[in-house]
This record gives C-alpha cells, sequence and structure tokens, in this order.
C-alpha cells in the first residue's frame, strides 16, 4: 500500500516564487504542495485541505507574521509551520518560535535542507526547532557588542536545537552552573549534561562560552544584557 504524500500549503503572496516553489515539492514522489495567497486565502486552504506542513512567506510588507501564524495555528488541525524569511529580527524570530513555529529558514537555504526539514517536521512531532540565518547576518539593535569567537554557521548549515536545548543554553548565558541550570529547569545534572554535549556537536563549539557565543552571533538566543533591557 503506497503511502499518503506528505501534504504542503505554500503562503507567498507572489505568484513566481510560490509556484517555484511548489514544483520543487511537487517533483517529490512523498510531497504535494498547494500554493495560496497570504491572508484569509491561507487560513481557508489550510482548513480545508489539512495540511501536515505550511511554508509561510514572511516577507510581505504590511502583514503581520505574528498574526498570521496564530490564525494558521488556530484552525483547528496541528499542522507544522516553516517560516521563510530574508532578514534576521531576533525578537520576531523568538515571538513566532514562541507561538509554535517548528523552523525559521532563511530563503538563502538549500533545496536539500528545505525538503529534509519539510520531511523531518511531518514525520515527528517532537517540538524540534530549524533555524538558519545568513552568514554575517546584522546584529539586532538591542544586542551587546559581537563577542570575539569563532563566526557562527552560515546559512548553508542548519543549527537544529530542540525546545529543550534552547532553554538550557539560555541558562547557560546567564552563566549559571550545571547544578543551577538543573534546579531552574526540575531536570537532573546529568540530563543538563546531556543537553550540553547535544549542543556541542551541533553548534561545533568546544565550550559553554563557545556555545553561546555562536548561538548569540547565530541569532539564536538573545545575549543576556538585551534579554534585561527587555
Amino acid at each position: 500500500m503506497t503511502p499518503e504524500p506528505v501534504r504542503i500549503v505554500v503562503v507567498d503572496d507572489h505568484r513566481l516564487p510560490r509556484e517555484a516553489l511548489c514544483h520543487v515539492l511537487d517533483s517529490q514522489p512523498d510531497l504535494e504542495a498547494h500554493g495560496v495567497d497570504a491572508g484569509p486565502s491561507a487560513v481557508r486552504a489550510v482548513a480545508e485541505r489539512r495540511p501536515d506542513v505550511v511554508l509561510l512567506d514572511i516577507g510581505t510588507p504590511g502583514r503581520d507574521p505574528t498574526s498570521t501564524v496564530s490564525e494558521l495555528l488556530g484552525c483547528g488541525h496541528p499542522v507544522g509551520i516553516v517560516v521563510l524569511h530574508t532578514q534576521s529580527d531576533l525578537s520576531l524570530m523568538q515571538r513566532l518560535l514562541g507561538l509554535g513555529v517548528r523552523a525559521y529558514l532563511h530563503k538563502s537555504v538549500s533545496q536539500s535542507l528545505l525538503l529534509s526539514t519539510v520531511r523531518d517536521i511531518a514525520g515527528s512531532r517532537q517540538q524540534t526547532v530549524t533555524i538558519t540565518v545568513p552568514s554575517g547576518a546584522a546584529r539586532p539593535a538591542a544586542a551587546v557588542p559581537q563577542p570575539t569567537a569563532d563566526p557562527a554557521p552560515d546559512a548553508s548549515s542548519s543549527d537544529v536545537l530542540s525546545a529543550r536545548e534552547l532553554a538550557v543554553l539560555t541558562l547557560v548565558a546567564e552563566a549559571l552552573t550545571n547544578r543551577q541550570v538543573a534546579a531552574r529547569m526540575d531536570i537532573t545534572e546529568a540530563t543538563v549534561k546531556r543537553h550540553l554535549r547535544n549542543i556541542f556537536s551541533k553548534l561545533g563549539a568546544t565550550s559553554r562560552i563557545d556555545a553561546v557565543n555562536k548561538a548569540i552571533n547565530a541569532l539564536v538566543i538573545q545575549p543576556p544584557a538585551a534579554r534585561r533591557g527587555q
């Protein structure tokens, strides 16, 4: 019995890139794409087609991405949303991930990474977050000066951290010890260490400070000073 294809709705107000993306997806035997404009037609398409994944372009001026995401997630059907962006806005990224967005991908991402992200999200309900930003992305206005560290991975590579790993790294950035992180998150120190090993591997980091700096450079987490200033 042939398995059902992964159903995808592509939301983009620009017809040419929308159709091009649908063509890429439809060329895969296990994927099925349908393109729509943003706004009411997107919400209607998600409610009627009940897709596994939504690819949402947020580059259209005049549209609030957070409102769009909230409307799509409120359709009464569980769906994994992949946001496609061209500008690295840390504050917006964090708001969208907080709403439940599963991936935040720069439009320079490779076709292979896009396809693997779609398949991973469709095949798993684990809250794994995929984030890519362009190489040399501008710092957010509220950020502290650029740390002296190895450059963050560029947009051709994937920084994939689970929600729990992001939480651990955020607390590590506040200079908490493993014991303090464990107490704050109500987990064991051994679990904290396991998360850190995974973080080091995924970010190519050699230490806690290196991991924090690389995550800040890649706009995955905010610098502590910026968080305190909010």
